[in-house]
């Protein structure tokens, strides 16, 4: 797969030249995931961006009962940037592991890499930017619901704003997506 080309068409509306995707090109590492490796441990720095390709994977926090509570979903075509903004904003390591639920093809560059780029081209800045306020977008989705009232209320309003989810992930996670017990979530799931 030509993952510039990928790029440009998953991202057309930015309109990357080909000179653009070409600096881009030589900074982009593709590499290849299996089930249950890593593109991110908790008590690291978030240094790197990763496009999920082909694959699912999924951010989780572990609880005090050392069980993973479920953060972010990862699939291509909606959710596909692999990448912990807290940490990079805040300069902090990781509170997060993003793990893949299944094999995957990842391209990544590190943030560091490209930010040398900035002067000269301007425009990757405005990628980033970009990106951010897609995490924002689903910043707000997320925090809708989970202050929705009921079980019902959250399982609907994620199937109505990530409708895949259902399809790519174990009940389980969603529901620790959620916040809800997951038998709960298989009762009131049950009735739709």
């Amino acid at each position: 797969m030509d993952v510039l080309q990928y790029i440009k068409k998953q991202y057309s509306h930015f309109n990357l030249t080909e000179h653009e995707l070409s600096t881009l090109g030589k900074h982009i590492t593709v590499t290849h995931y299996k089930r249950n490796d890593f593109f991110l441990r908790e008590d690291n720095a978030s240094l790197k961006m990763g496009l999920l390709i082909s694959g699912t994977a999924y951010s989780y926090k572990m609880n005090d009962n050392g069980e993973e509570v479920v953060d972010s979903f990862f699939y291509p075509d909606q959710q596909e940037i692999l990448f912990d903004y807290k940490s990079y904003f805040k300069g902090t390591s990781s509170n997060l592991n993003i793990k893949f639920q299944e094999e995957a093809v990842v391209s990544f560059f590190y943030i560091q890499d490209i930010k040398t780029l900035y002067d000269d081209f301007p425009r990757f800045l405005q990628f980033e930017l970009l990106i951010i306020q897609q995490e924002f977008l689903y910043a707000i989705h997320r925090n809708e619901i989970l202050h929705a009232n009921t079980a019902e209320e959250k399982i609907k309003l994620l199937q109505e704003q990530m409708p895949k989810v259902f399809e790519l992930f174990p009940y389980v996670q969603i529901a620790s997506y959620l916040g809800i017990h997951r038998n709960t979530f298989r009762r009131v799931f049950s009735k739709h």
